[in-house]
């Protein structure tokens, strides 16, 4: 029974030991949790990637923070339309004539008896110190406001909407981002593969100047230029690999993964043209139908409008009513005498210093320039278009030369190599060749991502991405 109750004891305070741990323990494994909390999948795909940034991205949370402001801000303004109730206790120590005579009738102490000493010039004038404590229990209730109410909660009712929609156009923003990011990282990986290829040829190169040189074929010139060649291609690798390195870091910190995020892209660079025929006028009314930062605008104006119609309530009468319940007393609540007030308030703003004038101005001002405003981001939005459009159909155009000349080069590149393993050329000839092929593989290369990014250039500047 003894080793019983020791081992209790010892599994007791085991126990209690970790519960006092616990709240230690969040700070050692926060990185686990975060990771845990951040888990991806091994492949991701652009739609994937696409899904993490709109779940981690950490500009789109600061969005969603501004729209649980206005959330909140909406329901302020709808508190406006219900009762104020408050409840105030009040404790009052005074020898002023004024405030304590107050005091001794709101407790209803006069009697037959006192009411000479209480309505006497010595107590008039010195009171003395009046104990009072009084409760008030009060409700409001605004009855009209010339609509400054009801136009102040549809306004804050639009520029929620107005929010949401900046939230729908950073979502847009923030996804093109990543678009540009993830093809980024593939194009960086298609630079590595041409270097190691490069590489690759340049060593081959070096092997086979070296062969001709022993066969007397070659001077030693070029056993010398081949090896130059084979550095400087090793050179272009690691800066290759470098940049292939930044990519995928830039990649993981525009979704809002952990820097060190590894995955394999799975998505590829495709030389596919958009499936549907598209036109500039047809996207146009797209834009103008879609985009979100032009349905903000459009609340903006009508949130505008509201408030020249607010400015000119300001003219108008405000009523009001109001209860008040009393509670005083010389002491605390042992015999308290009760009232109460019901009051109705006609508010009638005849002359304020012209600020309302102004005011009225000064809304009427905002919407006009809201009007400009819409004209302006109407062309804006025509322009951006316009311009996705003939970017798409130049880099269209460009990609299919641009491979042309990738099968050229390469077709060069081959005569010139038999030509000088025969001996019929030099290999400064054959070096030009080769970074003639080179470059016009990364030209291919660089036509190719910007051909993929152009079609969600062209979602974004519609507002469909």
């Amino acid at each position: 029974m003894n080793k019983i109750y020791k081992s209790k004891k010892i599994i007791f305070t085991a126990f209690l030991s970790v519960l006092l741990l616990l709240p230690l323990m969040p700070s050692k494994f926060s990185k686990k949790a975060f990771a845990s909390k951040t888990a991806i999948e091994p492949n991701i795909s652009i739609k994937q990637a696409f899904i993490y940034a709109l779940k981690y991205n950490k500009m789109l949370k600061l969005e969603k923070i501004k729209l649980n402001g206005a959330v909140y801000e909406k329901n302020e303004a709808m508190s406006g339309f219900f009762p104020k109730i408050n409840f105030d206790e009040i404790y009052m120590n005074t020898d002023n004539p004024l405030y304590a005579f107050g005091n001794v009738l709101n407790q209803r102490i006069l009697t037959n008896r006192n009411v000479q000493s209480y309505f006497s010039p010595s107590f008039l004038n010195n009171p003395g110190m009046i104990h009072n404590y009084e409760s008030e229990f009060s409700i409001e209730q605004p009855i009209f406001m010339g609509g400054e109410i009801y136009f102040g909660y549809k306004r804050a009712q639009l520029h929620m909407q107005s929010v949401k929609k900046g939230l729908s156009e950073a979502k847009q923003k923030v996804l093109y981002d990543v678009a540009k990011s993830y093809y980024s990282v593939i194009l960086a990986k298609k630079y590595v593969n041409l270097m190691e290829s490069m590489l690759k040829t340049a060593e081959n190169y070096k092997t086979l100047s070296e062969n001709l040189f022993k066969a007397g074929q070659v001077v030693s010139s070029d056993v010398l230029r081949a090896k130059v060649e084979v550095a400087k291609m090793k050179e272009k690798l690691a800066s290759a690999e470098k940049n292939y390195r930044l990519a995928k870091y830039f990649l993981n910190i525009t979704i809002g993964l952990p820097i060190n995020s590894n995955y394999i892209i799975t998505s590829k660079l495709k030389n596919r043209p958009l499936r549907k025929t598209i036109s500039i006028s047809s996207m146009q009314k797209t834009a103008f139908r879609k985009r979100p930062d032009y349905k903000a605008l459009m609340l903006n104006k009508k949130n505008m409008k509201l408030g020249v119609k607010s400015a000119y309530g300001k003219f108008l009468p405000k009523l009001v009513a109001g209860y008040d319940y009393f509670s005083n007393g010389p002491a605390i609540h042992p015999d308290d005498s009760y009232s109460y007030a019901f009051t109705v308030m006609l508010h009638f703003n005849i002359f304020s210093g012209l600020y309302d004038y102004d005011n009225l101005q000064k809304s009427k001002s905002s919407y006009n320039a809201m009007l400009e405003y819409q004209g302006l981001l109407r062309d804006k939005i025509k322009m951006q278009v316009r311009k996705a459009y003939l970017r798409y159909k130049t880099d269209l155009m460009n990609t299919g030369v641009a491979k042309l000349a990738v099968l050229n080069a390469k077709q060069t590149l081959r005569i010139t190599t038999n030509r000088y393993k025969a001996g019929m050329t030099t290999l400064i000839n054959l070096d030009r060749t080769l970074n003639e092929y080179k470059a016009a593989k990364l030209n291919y290369l660089n036509t190719l991502y910007k051909l993929n990014t152009d079609k969600y250039y062209i979602k974004l500047v519609t507002g469909t991405l």
